[in-house]
């Protein structure tokens, strides 16, 4: 009798290499080679973003399989075997864990699974939800990873608003080195897609997107909102180096996933993600760089949003806006050093905004030429013509550059969750499951040669 087997994985990589996804796919390949078939793809699981020790985009990944309750160790044995020696265990910031757990997922896991995109959970939290929900799990130091492991297990990416990658990973002789991906295809790999994928490239300033540049195994990752069509998506990007393997995740890239929670400004706490509803307070601020800072305020205090120049579109309209004004801030909650709280806006929703008004002085009832002030309740003088009048200012309407919209930054300043305008296309597609022969498919495409 088959039995539903989880397996997650969390924090094998550094700023120095290695690559949470690249050892997923080694787990999931090796698997497979030895006969082991999967109930879907893997998954990658973006959390928080704001969490200041994230390595990169704070990525886990787990893997689902239905299988006979004897092939659990083996099954255990391999994905540690990876995780072991994938992870340079010597990096300070590398705290790798893999989770296992047999049977559905309880709605704890879940729970904790949301809760770990929007706030800080501690190692002392996972251990509590592992004991509660019978999981078990292989850590090397302080088990920090396990946090990951376990969100991404009880993500349920298979029943909510998802998107697919698909990466292809670089040789070991060449890691470190600049990666040989053709420019020029990816702007007509974008062109022809553009539909489908997203994040492949920032037009405004020419930037290619789907590629890092840190000594990572990934050589190229494109995103999209379905298998096939990224498979084919990859077979227009020209490469000029070898591709070691290809792997498809389903993932909750691209899906806003960290942007629902809504929070009251009180409610605010360091490196949470938050939704605020609220009327701005002030007049924003330029700084130096063209970086806005404004505040805004709802029924139980005042905040301060800030929009950096890299958002583009987003910064210029926070620009423009004007006391009583009512918006709707996504972002991220960042601690200053004096231990002040601001909010980094990755969207904003421009709900309403309101009349503006200047005051001007009375013009010349003679000549019609603007008066100037004689002093403090001395009335005014027309400068053209001498006449004296105590009239009082006169209230103007102005006219102003901003209307209600959604703001979201340029590609290149957007997080990994970041919903894309494309998606409003796509909004709910998710790849059928039920389709097993198109499932076997798509492994024999992401299967190496070599274990075929």
């Amino acid at each position: 009798m088959l039995t539903e087997f989880h397996i997650g994985i969390d924090d094998t990589d550094s700023p120095l290499g290695g690559c949470t996804t690249y050892t997923t796919t080694l787990v999931f390949q090796e698997l497979l080679s030895i006969g082991i078939k999967p109930a879907d793809f893997p998954w990658l699981v973006r959390l928080n973003p704001n969490i200041p020790w994230k390595t990169r985009g704070n990525g886990a990944t787990s893997i689902h399989l239905a299988i006979e309750e004897g092939q659990i160790p083996l099954v255990e044995k391999v994905a540690i075997r990876i995780v072991e020696e994938t992870t340079n265990k010597t990096e300070r910031r590398t705290d790798p864990a893999v989770a296992f757990l047999k049977g559905p997922v309880a709605y704890h896991l879940r729970d904790f699974s949301n809760r770990a995109l929007h706030d800080v959970l501690s190692v002392k939290d996972a251990n509590h939800v592992s004991k509660a929900t019978g999981a078990n799990f292989h850590a090397t130091k302080s088990a920090r990873g396990l946090i990951g492991a376990l969100a991404a297990i009880g993500a349920k990416l298979d029943q909510v608003r998802h998107t697919f990658e698909v990466i292809a990973y670089r040789t070991k002789d060449n890691l470190g080195t600049k990666r040989a991906v053709d420019k020029e295809s990816v702007f007509d790999m974008d062109t022809k897609y553009n539909d489908s994928t997203f994040q492949n490239l920032d037009r405004e300033n020419g930037r290619v997107l789907i590629c890092p540049h840190g000594p990572d195994p990934v050589l190229l990752g494109i995103r999209g909102f379905d298998p096939f069509t990224l498979l084919k998506a990859l077979g227009e990007v020209r490469v000029r180096e070898p591709v070691e393997r290809v792997m498809i995740f389903r993932t909750n890239q691209g899906t806003n996933a960290h942007l629902t929670r809504p929070r009251k400004i009180s409610e605010l706490e360091p490196f949470q993600s938050a939704v605020l509803t609220a009327r701005v307070d002030s007049l924003p601020r330029v700084l130096k760089g063209g970086h806005v800072i404004f505040r805004i305020r709802d029924e139980t205090g005042v905040g301060v949003c800030a929009a950096y120049a890299p958002t583009g579109p987003m910064m210029r309209a926070a620009r423009e806006l004007i006391p009583g004004d009512e918006v709707r801030a996504y972002g991220g909650v960042r601690l200053n050093r004096d231990s002040s709280l601001t909010l980094n806006l990755e969207r904003l929703d421009i709900l309403r905004i309101v009349e503006a008004f200047r005051e001007e002085n009375p013009r010349c009832p003679s000549c019609g030429t603007c008066c100037e002030s004689m002093g403090r309740d001395q009335g005014f003088r027309c400068e053209k013509c001498g006449l004296r009048t105590r009239d009082s200012k006169t209230r103007v309407r102005i006219s102003r550059d901003l209307e209600p919209s959604v703001e979201i930054p340029p590609p290149r300043s957007r997080r990994h969750l970041t919903r894309p305008q494309t998606a409003s296309q796509n909004p709910d597609l998710m790849f059928a499951r039920e389709d097993a022969f198109s499932f076997e498919r798509l492994l024999k495409a992401i299967q190496p040669a070599s274990t075929l």
